[in-house]
């Protein structure tokens, strides 16, 4: 009977073994950095009878997934006001149990007039890259606002770039911190027209540790249809 029991807990013992064996064996899969690029067409809120927004809607426009412990986020808090309709869009980054909240209407002048309509990431290492946002107001003229994600397995970082009109960004995978931003100055017709080609003048913009500089782009300006920057309001290079 003894020598039965050891037998059974000797076979226990090696199937345990190879067990812990085959386990370890088996590789560890993390979410790394993965290029992207898309359009978005945000779904717009629900409206009263009289066409004014039913308060407290929270919209989930869109969402990333930047590594195990960190995901991003873009809420529109929509509300109709005095002046018209808001949108209060907010970047909303949860990495474990932080979370940081960034409302568009508070990183730039008139910015909860803006939604996310392009996004597009760009790589530098497997658990490092940048998120270039692009954002419309959906208004005449179609103002547009853009945004910088910069994140890293220690930090997240989030920067705007000045308004444009009509405009688009150029980002260089070689260099993801420079940035080329266009923006209608004109129009290139001696008459207004929201379609007709423009002036565009270009800023040269650097994304530094704390802010985002750009300085205007000396030569003459450049005559460009703003129809081409619809749904390619950001250029990856």
């Amino acid at each position: 009977m003894l020598c039965k029991t050891s037998l059974v807990v000797a076979l226990l013992a090696v199937a345990m073994h190879s067990l812990l064996r085959a386990q370890s064996s088996v590789p560890s899969h993390s979410i790394g950095c993965v290029e992207g690029h898309r359009t978005l067409v945000p779904q717009n809120p629900r409206l009263a009878s009289d066409g004014t927004i039913i308060p407290g809607q929270a919209l989930v426009q869109a969402r990333f997934t930047l590594d195990e412990r960190t995901t991003v986020r873009f809420v529109e808090y929509p509300r109709t006001g005095r002046d018209g309709d808001t949108y209060n869009s907010t970047i909303i980054i949860q990495r474990g149990q932080e979370q940081k909240r960034y409302a568009m209407g508070r990183l730039m002048k008139e910015g909860g007039l803006l939604r996310i309509v392009e996004a597009a990431i760009v790589c530098t290492a497997s658990t490092q890259g940048s998120i270039f946002l692009a954002f419309g107001t959906f208004a005449t003229g179609a103002s547009e606002g853009f945004a910088v994600i910069r994140y890293s397995s220690d930090t997240v970082d989030v920067q705007v770039l000045p308004w444009a009109e009509q405009g688009r960004i150029v980002v260089h995978r070689s260099a993801p911190d420079e940035v080329e931003l266009w923006s209608a100055t004109g129009d290139a017709d001696r008459f207004h027209c929201d379609l007709c080609p423009k002036y565009y003048s270009v800023q040269d913009c650097h994304a530094g540790q704390q802010n985002i500089e750009c300085k205007p782009r000396p030569g003459p300006r450049k005559v460009m249809d703003p129809s081409s920057f619809e749904g390619a309001r950001i250029e990856v290079r």
